[in-house]
């Protein structure tokens, strides 16, 4: 059996002691770096959600700018006059942001309407970046494109909003903004020094950093971080490592964005992150050697004997066990004093690594609640943006602002914010106690305050620095103004901090928030907090400004296009007024002698023709701009459209001595349309070609199916061999109010509109009109191009005069302008007709309480009661309820129209109309409603 020394076996128990502990030591240590390591990868995806999301909320600003532009009344409108209001607009709203290039609008061809940094009139120019723009055509959605190189060369990326019009996108509104704008806000993030954070668009070229920005600007990601995004596939987020574009090793989080096909990477160096443990294990490792070190050199001093007494040792290993401090007793004994010294010092090494391990789980308690806190904060500020971002309205962004702060950041919020002339207003003030709130108003409303008075709200805007302080800093309260210090002593203030507020390099306002029932004091951590939450209040605030302003422009374009259309009514109601006494008096002419006066009869007819058409003209080409033109589509054969022109274009016709030619095919011509308006279309080119054709030379009508089905197209040609278009005034021939030149006299009259309203009526049936011509005296040839049905339409009858009724009526005539109401009865009358007529509503009333009648025919713009009450006067009145009435107003738009129906009116017509098909339409009511008028009458006497 091998003898062991005493030596060798205090050694072997010293070994035994220690290595445990180091054991156990090393295992919490790794289980220490294994937490710390999760530890690290959490808050780094943490910062990339985070970062993802700002740069996300900052593209959402940009693209809420531009949906509030693309609301505007200019945008979507194609006319020269229209996008220059549109350019104006943008370019007042791409000052207001210095981190865009320019604004520019794109029609869906790519082609650019205008360029706010381009001077008007530049050049035609395409967009440089296509794909996004066919993305918002194909989602009619908002879009950010990819980084590409401009015009000069420099490098921006493309955010697209559709301008919608009708649930169509009509044009793209672009803001083409700088990197730096995206840099900017990878600043603001406030990373710890050493963190690397990069933007990536959807081609995955680096847009933004926010160390060496420019240098890697536009470059890809490390091989790396692509084998790491290759890794994540369609993941959100994903955490690796890799190596940075410098080569630095690090530890990598990537965040993609949650409304763009873009990515945030975020990264921290495996060196610095791994640096604390190296340094608590080297502790541990020197700690291990020298208390190996310290046991041998004790094991070797107690082996040079042992001859203390066992029962000290004894003792001595009792305390040990119990934990309490050994002092050693010499014995006169070396072996024993040996070993006696050997558990003392035993017992001090227990205690100092349990000191160590406390000092690390302290140290480890303290890195995390500083990681929490930072976290936290990162979070406070995402769903500040959040909320901040849910309104436009002042009064719900100023509360959204109030909860964000009260009472997760102070006991008290208070805002004042610059009015248009630069004069502070009160606007928030918010106490976590509401029962408060209204008295430190109250308190607040009383005060003026210096604006040399630091800590005031007039010293923050003019000096634009934070005011941050705790009561208790030295002086404090003796610097204050006489005012604050009152106030502070009120409210028992703790502590404060004023921020003035800046949005896109304007001073706003400010914004306090102090501490005061909780006690809670502000560190310089609270004042960034502070700060980054002014900053995100002042650019909501300042994006409610502008929501305002772009308002406030789309209420005055408003009331200017209800005025005019204001004005259209009225004066189509004044010009018809006399037009309709007019027209019926030629009728009575006519009627009782037929040859008297016929060329003056003739002369008049034809000018009140004339002012009637102008005043439709005029009346429509309103309604187009307005795009308040209502179309009634149905199955119709466009060769019944072609008669029914001819029928209404006949007296126009008929002064030249000669017709058109007209060649129609034998087979159907199916379409699909608005009779009226198609009928509109024709009867418009027949007329401009009779105007401007001299008698004796040709005008042909042609009519004919082009290309095979599904693009098939009914084409109608109108050729005349008149006067001809200049090449200049060509482009422009169906532009409103453009006119050939004509003579002094203006033999063909008109206002220029027949053309603008066809070729309108004609992109609504989704047709179109195109002009040729040769050159003056050469004539002219106008082509319309409509979508043919894929099978033929049965022939649908056309608006217009039915057979006049063989049994006579009671009607009653309801008009304030006699002539009108006189010249209207009497040409009933000439019919057979029993008719009474009147001047006013009440005078109508009293007719009929005397003797009922089938029908009337009414006027609207009465004097006293107006013509929809006495409609809905008689309508309420089962005496009355079932007579026909159809209004005969000057008011002609369909407006007019639509009251008129839902008054109770069974139709409406507009003068002068035509008294045939009125009476038609009267007879046609009458016998609808049954029984003829005769049993009618007798049945309604009965009742009575």
């Amino acid at each position: 059996m091998r003898i062991i020394t005493m030596q060798g076996r205090l050694m072997l128990i010293v070994s035994v002691a220690i290595l445990p502990l180091a054991l156990v030591c090393g295992l919490a240590l790794y289980a220490l770096l294994d937490a710390q390591q999760a530890s690290n990868r959490a808050t780094t995806l943490g910062v990339a959600r985070a970062v993802a999301a700002a740069v996300d909320g900052e593209l959402r600003l940009t693209i809420a700018t531009l949906d509030a532009l693309a609301l505007t009344e200019p945008l979507g409108s194609t006319t020269p006059e229209g996008l220059a209001q549109a350019r104006q607009l943008a370019s007042a709203v791409r000052r207001s942001h210095p981190e865009w290039v320019s604004l520019l609008l794109a029609a869906p061809d790519g082609r650019v309407l205008f360029d706010t940094d381009a001077q008007p009139g530049a050049g035609t120019r395409r967009v440089v970046e296509s794909g996004s723009l066919a993305q918002v055509l194909r989602t009619n959605q908002p879009a950010v494109g990819p980084m590409v190189p401009g015009p000069a060369g420099r490098l921006a990326f493309a955010v697209r909003v559709p301008v919608l019009r009708d649930g169509e996108t009509r044009q793209v509104l672009t803001a083409v903004v700088l990197p730096e704008a995206l840099a900017s806000v990878l600043r603001r993030q406030g990373a710890p020094e050493g963190w690397i954070l990069s933007v990536f668009d959807s081609r995955a070229a680096r847009v933004a950093r926010n160390v060496d920005d420019e240098r890697w600007r536009g470059g890809p990601p490390s091989p790396s971080l692509q084998q790491l995004l290759d890794e994540m596939g369609s993941q959100s987020e994903g955490v690796g490592t890799a190596l940075t574009a410098d080569g630095v090793r690090a530890q990598t989080a990537v965040a993609r964005l949650e409304s763009f096909p873009w990515f945030v990477a975020v990264g921290t160096s495996v060196e610095l992150a791994e640096s604390p443990f190296r340094r608590s294990l080297l502790a541990y490792a020197a700690g291990l050697l020298v208390s190996l070190a310290f046991g041998a050199s004790a094991a070797w001093w107690v082996s040079r004997g042992v001859t203390r007494p066992m029962a000290r040792l004894r003792e001595q290993a009792d305390a040990l066990g119990r934990g309490e401090p050994i002092a050693p007793q010499p014995s006169g004994v070396p072996e024993v004093d040996a070993v006696g010294d050997a558990l003392a010092a035993a017992a001090g090494q227990r205690q100092r690594h349990e000191a160590e391990r406390q000092q690390l789980l302290d140290a480890e308690r303290g890195a995390s609640a500083d990681a929490q806190a930072a976290q936290q904060r990162l979070a406070r500020l995402v769903s500040a943006g959040a909320v901040l971002s849910q309104s436009l309205e002042e009064e719900a962004t100023l509360a959204a602002i109030g909860r964000v702060v009260v009472p997760a950041v102070g006991d008290l919020c208070r805002i004042d914010l610059l009015d248009e002339h630069g004069v502070l207003q009160r606007k928030l003030t918010q106490h976590f106690d509401p029962a408060r709130t209204a008295a430190i108003a109250a308190m607040v409303d009383g005060r003026q305050a210096s604006s040399d008075a630091p800590g005031s709200f007039p010293w923050a805007i003019a000096t634009g620095r934070t005011f941050l302080h705790n009561i208790e800093d030295a002086g404090l309260p003796a610097s204050l103004d006489p005012q604050l210090r009152d106030f502070v002593a009120a409210l028992g203030i703790t502590a404060g901090c004023i921020v003035p507020l800046v949005a896109r390099g304007r001073t706003i306002g400010a914004m306090a928030v102090l501490q005061a029932e909780s006690g809670r004091r502000f560190s310089a951590d609270d004042g960034a907090l502070v700060n980054d939450l002014a900053q995100r209040a002042a650019l909501a605030l300042d994006n409610v400004r502008l929501l305002a302003q772009a308002r406030a422009a789309q209420k005055q374009a408003e009331d200017a296009n209800q005025a005019k259309d204001e004005f259209l009514a009225m004066l189509g109601h004044e010009l018809r007024n006399p037009l309709a006494p007019i027209a019926l008096a030629l009728q009575l002419v006519q009627r009782r002698d037929p040859q008297a006066f016929v060329r003056e009869r003739q002369i008049i007819e034809r000018q009140v023709r004339h002012l009637s058409r102008m005043v439709d003209d005029l009346l429509d080409v309103s309604r187009i701009v307005s795009g308040k033109i209502v179309l009634r589509p149905e199955a119709l054969d466009l060769r019944d459209v072609v008669a029914r022109a001819l029928e209404l274009t006949l007296p126009a016709l008929q002064q030249r001595g000669e017709m058109p030619q007209v060649r129609l095919p034998a087979e159907p011509v199916p379409v699909q349309g608005d009779a009226l308006r198609l009928a509109q279309i024709v009867g418009n080119l027949l007329n401009n070609a009779a105007k401007f054709t001299d008698p004796g030379k040709a005008i042909r009508v042609g009519l004919a199916v082009e290309g095979e089905a599904p693009q098939a197209q009914a084409v109608l040609q109108v050729i005349d061999e008149g006067i001809g278009i200049d090449a200049a005034l060509l482009p422009r021939v169906f532009e409103r109010f453009v006119q050939a030149h004509q003579p002094l006299q203006r033999a063909a009259g008109g206002l220029g509109l027949g053309l603008a309203i066809a070729r309108s009526l004609a992109q609504l049936h989704g047709g179109s009109i195109l002009a040729r011509s040769e050159g003056p005296g050469r004539g002219s040839t106008f082509e319309l191009r409509l979508p043919l049905q894929a099978a033929p339409a049965s022939p649908q009858p056309l608006p217009g005069p039915s057979a006049e009724p063989s049994a006579p009526l009671a009607l009653l005539v309801v008009d304030d302008n006699a002539d009108a109401a006189d010249a209207l009865a009497s040409w009933l009358e000439m019919d057979g007709h029993r008719v009474r007529a009147v001047h006013s509503a009440e005078a109508a009333l009293e007719a009929l309480a005397a003797a009922p009648a089938d029908g009337a025919i009414c006027d609207i713009g009465l004097p006293g009661m107006s013509g929809l009450q006495l409609a809905e006067r008689l309508r309420a009145d089962p005496a009355t309820a079932g007579m026909a009435l159809v209004a005969l107003t000057g008011y002609g738009r369909e407006a007019d129209r639509r009251g008129a129906l839902d008054a109770g009116f069974d139709d409406h017509f507009a003068k002068p109309a035509q008294g045939e098909i009125l009476l038609a339409r009267l007879r046609a009511i009458v016998d609808a409603r049954g029984p003829g008028p005769v049993a009618w009458r007798a049945a309604r006497n009965t009742m009575a």
